[in-house]
């Protein structure tokens, strides 16, 4: 069996890789507000259409997060599958089931 350092080791890289699109959403927000900004003192949009559009642009930036999650944690869950590695409430139930038939051996 895997020790703790390693499952741990997964669980840094999910993170990190959430981290990583949520900073890209939120880099896209502050350029798109930029250029948007930019737009409406040209007078090339009305600050409402530009209000709208970064709106929408952040929308469909949620959308691509919560699939890149679902994307990373599906691509997580099968590695975690094929390097046979026991889930942590597995184990937990193990240890009280070996706790339980201890105490039943010794009479306790």
């Amino acid at each position: 069996m895997r020790d703790d350092s390693e499952r741990a080791g997964w669980g840094e890289l999910l993170e990190k890789t959430v981290e990583l699109s949520l900073g890209a959403v939120l880099l896209t927000k502050d350029a798109a507000t930029k250029v948007i900004e930019d737009l409406v003192k040209r007078g090339a949009m009305t600050r409402e259409e530009g209000g709208k559009l970064v709106s929408d642009m952040m929308e469909k930036g949620k959308l691509q997060k919560e699939k890149m999650e679902e994307f990373v944690a599906e691509v997580v869950e099968r590695a975690l599958a094929r390097a046979d590695v026991a889930r942590r409430s597995s184990v937990e139930e193990l240890e009280k089931r070996v706790v339980e038939l201890e105490r039943r051996s010794s009479g306790g």
